[in-house]
């Protein structure tokens, strides 16, 4: 039986401390530190020791410790844990948890909660749940672990987290709101650093496995291949940033509330599949001015560059080809379009609720002498709880469009 403990003193300082002054038990093997208490086994073949994680849960009280033995791996289990307790596993490659959960794996109500030492993972056949970890209370801290094939691996929705040393695989982090100050440092994604930036200027970065800028300005992110993550480049409340020459691979680009950014030369393709969120190259969400210019967006499963309530952009000189849909508008006005390739997307474009959009000189997929006939939508009855909304059909045109593709 692997009970073989040492009691040490333990002041637990992460920015903010998780217990003020807390006596810990250290494993021998694994050097985790685990906040006093009781202390709850799982996995193993000690006396009394729980079959399930969930149910150690369920028994502990605040401040109390489950941890996890290798022995009984993988738990197939999606966990609540809505106590401040400390969850440790034995070794991270070893305690292994698989969720075969529809939403959440594990589900964080509490505060100052403690996950380390595990491999958190879907089964190889399914990319559910949604979430790897799901944070909704402050707190916590996430260290130690390896997250698998979960399209989010771990999700922020609180403040003062500590989110540091963890592995993603195919998985990432989301953590975008500005108003949330939380400590998320020394992560990798698919073996490169997990980049995050709040409230920080003039900074380039050339190496990531996935990006994330909070309220940044001037920041560059040049040459990095990021790949098999969903948000790949997030960028929330960011002026002058410049995105140039990126291999973005099964992965999007993300701006939301951010304006008079570029993004300029990149290769964004090959994004097939998602449990959860809409399959696009480029997002423009509430943000207004920004330049899309010479990138290749080709050969993805859903859209090559969604503009939503964002004004005043520039889209030019893309090369758009091979996507479901090129180009997505809803409720955006004043953009141009000029000059880009749409080349064999099952639908060039689409727009719903827009005026005033510039469309000129786009090559669409063959030579034409007469203006090409945009198709949209107007709303005349918002949709609504149980209800289908009543649209009418809306047009809009290329006055010259190209007579052949552009090099670009």
């Amino acid at each position: 039986m692997k009970k073989y403990f040492v009691l040490v003193l333990l002041i637990l300082l992460l920015g903010t401390t998780l217990l003020p002054l807390t006596q810990a038990i250290v494993n021998e093997k694994t050097n985790h530190p685990i906040t006093i208490g009781n202390i709850l086994f799982v996995g193993g073949s000690g006396p009394g020791n729980y079959s399930l994680i969930q149910d150690a849960i369920d028994d502990a009280d605040d401040y109390d410790t489950v941890f996890v033995f290798n022995d009984s791996s993988p738990y197939e289990e999606c966990l609540e844990i809505n106590k401040r307790i400390s969850l440790i596993g034995e070794d991270k490659e070893g305690t292994i948890i698989i969720g075969d959960c529809l939403e959440k794996l594990i589900t964080i109500r509490a505060r100052e909660v403690l996950i380390s030492g595990f491999t958190i993972k879907t089964s190889d056949t399914k990319r559910y749940p949604y979430y790897g970890i799901y944070i909704q209370r402050e707190g916590t801290i996430i260290t130690g672990n390896i997250i698998s094939n979960i399209e989010t691996g771990i999700s922020v929705h609180s403040y003062n987290n500590k989110i540091t040393d963890n592995e993603f695989i195919n998985s990432g982090i989301y953590a975008t709101s500005t108003y949330y100050e939380n400590t998320i440092s020394n992560n990798y994604v698919n073996g490169k650093p997990l980049i995050y930036r709040h409230n920080k200027f003039n900074e380039i970065i050339t190496v990531a496995g996935q990006v994330i800028l909070l309220n940044c300005i001037n920041i560059t992110i040049e040459n990095a291949n990021i790949s098999d993550v969903y948000y790949g480049i997030y960028m929330n409340e960011c002026r002058y940033c410049k995105i140039i020459g990126n291999n973005i691979t099964n992965c999007n680009i993300f701006l939301i509330d951010s304006k008079k950014n570029e993004i300029v030369n990149n290769d964004i393709s090959k994004i097939d599949f998602r449990t959860m969120y809409k399959i696009v190259g480029i997002t423009l969400q509430y943000s207004n001015e920004n330049v899309i210019s010479g990138n290749n967006i080709f050969s993805n499963e859903g859209t090559g560059i969604h503009i939503y309530y964002s004004n005043g952009n520039i889209i030019e000189k893309n090369n758009i080809e091979e996507n479901r849909k090129g180009i997505d508008l809803d409720d955006s006005n004043s953009n141009t379009i000029t000059n880009n390739n749409f080349i064999e997307n099952t639908r060039n474009v689409y727009f719903l609720d827009c005026k005033a959009n510039r469309w000129t000189s786009n090559y669409w997929g063959r030579g034409r002498i007469f203006p090409k006939l945009i198709t949209g939508s107007v709303t005349i009855v918002e949709p609504g709880f149980g209800t289908p909304g009543k649209y009418l059909p809306w047009f809009d045109f290329d006055l010259i469009p190209a007579k052949k593709p552009f090099k670009i």
